[in-house]
C-alpha cells in the first residue's frame, strides 16, 4: 500500500500515525477540556485550528454554549454529552490536523438529520483534499464517496459511482432502501 507515493512499510510508524486520522461510531474520548480531546494527536493545534474544527462537525454552537467553551472538562468517555456531540468531538479530532487519509466509520449516526446534513455539507470540502475510507450505514453518508464499494455477504460485489451503482446494480437499490427502512423503524 502507497500513502503519497511510498510504500507504508517504509514510514515511521510516528509518521504513519499523523496522516492517518480516524472517527468511530463508538467515539473515545478522554477526562480532559474540549480542546484537549479535539486537540489529541495534533499538538500544535491552535485554538483557531479547533474553532475550525468543531466548525466541520458542527460542534462549535454547543461547545461555546459549554459552561468554560474549550476549557469544559468532560468526564470519561463523555458521558456528559450526547450521543451526537460526543461524535461530533471526534470528527473534529479527526480533521482538526488536516490528515492526508480519514477512516470514518459511521462516524454520524447518532446524529439528527438536520445536523447530518449540515455536518455532511461540510465534510464535503474537507473530504475533497483527501483520501477518505468511509465505512457508512446510511444513504446521505454514502453520497459523500466519490467511489463506492458494495459489500454483501463479507465480498465487495460492485464498485462504482453512487449514481452508477443505484441505476445499474439492483444490489445496491435493495441495500439503500432497507438503510431507509431501518432508519424509520428507529425514528429518525
Amino acid at each position: 500500500m502507497l500513502l503519497d507515493g511510498v510504500d507504508v512499510r517504509r514510514l515511521r510508524l510516528a509518521d504513519l500515525r499523523a496522516a492517518v486520522a480516524t472517527a468511530f461510531e463508538d467515539p473515545v474520548l478522554i477526562s480532559a477540556s474540549v480542546r484537549e480531546n479535539v486537540a489529541l494527536g495534533t499538538p500544535d493545534a491552535t485554538d483557531d485550528d479547533v474553532w475550525g474544527a468543531l466548525r466541520v462537525a458542527n460542534a462549535d454552537g454547543f461547545v461555546a454554549a459549554l459552561p468554560w467553551g474549550l476549557d469544559t472538562r468532560i468526564g470519561e468517555q463523555g458521558l456528559s454529552l450526547s450521543g451526537g456531540q460526543r461524535q461530533r468531538l471526534a470528527l473534529a479530532r479527526a480533521v482538526v490536523g488536516r490528515p492526508p487519509v480519514l477512516v470514518l466509520d459511521d462516524p454520524l449516526s447518532a446524529l439528527d438529520v438536520h445536523t447530518e446534513a449540515e455536518v455532511e455539507a461540510a465534510l464535503r470540502r474537507v473530504l475533497g483534499g483527501v483520501t477518505a475510507l468511509v465505512v457508512a450505514h446510511r444513504p446521505s453518508t454514502v453520497q459523500l464517496a466519490d467511489r463506492v464499494a458494495l459489500l454483501e455477504d463479507g465480498r465487495i460485489t460492485a464498485v462504482g459511482g453512487h449514481t452508477e451503482l443505484l441505476a445499474t446494480h439492483p444490489g445496491y437499490r435493495r441495500v439503500l432502501a432497507s438503510m431507509d427502512e431501518d432508519r424509520e423503524e428507529v425514528g429518525a
